[in-house]
């Protein structure tokens, strides 16, 4: 059996100052924790500039690590999910909100 890999749905809507944060704090905590994962970034056609922030990151990051499922337009939370969804690739999946509501620091602990 393989390793585990955890893909983790970021649905995004005006989140460009959140985005940075949460990215880096999931990439903290799951690398901390040796965990293989992906951040599926979900935006809904967010007006400042959210995809633009999140191009970024996938710079920074790479794109096996951050993987960009843009949206024309908000067409709302529960389609996010359902098209992130589609291109994940781990065995498990794990639900964000981008708005640091659910602090990624418990991620490893929900998995242990």
């Amino acid at each position: 059996m393989g390793v585990d890999k955890y893909s983790i749905l970021l649905p995004t809507y005006n989140e460009r100052e959140n985005l940075p944060i949460v990215v880096w704090l999931i990439d903290h905590y799951m690398s901390q924790s040796g965990y293989n994962f992906e951040i599926i970034v979900i935006d809904d056609g967010s007006p400042d500039n959210t995809l633009e922030a999140a191009e970024q990151l996938q710079k920074i990051y790479g794109s096996e690590k951050i993987v960009l499922k843009p949206r024309e337009k908000k067409l709302g939370l529960g389609t996010a999910y359902i098209h992130g969804l589609k291109s994940a690739t781990g065995n498990f999946v794990i639900i964000l909100d981008a708005d640091l509501s659910h602090h990624p620091k418990f991620i490893p602990k929900f998995i242990e």
